[in-house]
């Protein structure tokens, strides 16, 4: 009778397994681990090199000699802060002239690129006999808004020069320009916006809707000012980006880092007493704007085409 029931145990175990299989179907499971969604960058890097009067500025003084004034406007790519400035001289006279290389490189995603220029101050500062002999209104309180911070005249006077270089420093055939003249175009208080590359131009291609690629590529712009009047006299185009330099005598005049060695004329003979210890001051400004999903865009939204 025990083996019976043992045997009837054994039976209804084997049964109830296979109930258990009966119940199975085909099935496949895939699964995908660790989806990740994440915001990508844009992260733009600016860095300067700059001549004044023929004189590079390097390693923190005009022609790399210790003993001569030193200088702020040259510096290797990074972020900008407040030491990073694109001009900070004290005493210029007519004549003076400086050229910048201006290096922009966009990281990880195609970018729209612009500059702006902002005027933040032209100030009498002082009044002089010579001053006032050629600016009556020299000491005459200004009105708001900007008041005595916009009675200056060297903004009228400092005239600029701005191109798409490829990378020499030096103004040469067929590299495009950009909008130039003095600074007294603006107002104070006023920003000029110019496109580097939008949906309507490219500086450095010639083409509209054409942004910054991906690769981090360096872009270079090319900036000349003259306390005085400038005009252009560029440089036959070598074809190579780092030959030139304004510091060298690329004119064959046997005279190294004159203007025409940077490719343009410098004339302070036009210039009056008028500005006399004025000061300007601006403020100059780089933006990288996403190009994806962003068709259209404008640098400044003035110049937008209708429609």
């Amino acid at each position: 009778m025990k083996k019976i029931l043992v045997s009837l145990v054994i039976l209804g175990a084997v049964g109830a397994l296979a109930f258990g299989a009966s119940k199975a179907f085909f099935n496949d499971t895939e699964t995908s681990k660790g989806n990740v969604l994440a915001a990508g960058a844009i992260d733009l890097k600016v860095d300067n090199t700059c001549y004044y009067n023929g004189q590079a500025c390097t390693e923190g003084h005009w022609g790399g000699n210790l003993n001569a004034p030193k200088c702020s406007c040259s510096w290797n790519s990074e972020d900008l802060t407040e030491e990073n400035l694109f001009f900070d001289l004290h005493d210029i006279k007519p004549g003076d002239y400086e050229e910048d290389t201006i290096s922009l490189t966009v990281h990880d995603n195609e970018s729209w690129l612009c500059a702006d220029v902002h005027l933040t101050s032209d100030d009498d500062v002082d009044c002089t006999d010579p001053e006032k002999a050629d600016d009556a209104n020299c000491g005459v309180p200004t009105p708001e808004p900007n008041g005595n911070n916009a009675d200056g005249d060297l903004a009228d006077q400092v005239r600029f020069i701005w191109w798409a270089d490829d990378g020499d420093n030096v103004l040469e055939d067929g590299e495009r320009q950009l909008r130039g003249g003095p600074l007294g175009v603006l107002n104070v208080s006023q920003t000029a916006n110019v496109a580097l590359a939008d949906s309507t131009t490219n500086v450095w291609s010639g083409l509209a809707n054409d942004p910054i690629p991906l690769g981090g590529k360096t872009w270079y712009i090319g900036k000349a000012w003259c306390f005085g009047n400038i005009t252009t006299a560029p440089l036959p185009q070598d074809g190579h980006g780092n030959v030139w330099s304004p510091a060298g005598n690329n004119d064959g005049n046997q005279t190294s880092g004159e203007p025409t060695d940077g490719g343009y004329k410098c004339d302070g003979s036009g210039v009056n007493n008028a500005a006399q210890t004025d000061m300007l001051t601006a403020d100059i400004s780089f933006r990288a704007e996403q190009a994806r999903h962003n068709d259209g865009f404008v640098c400044d939204e003035r110049a937008r085409p209708p429609g």
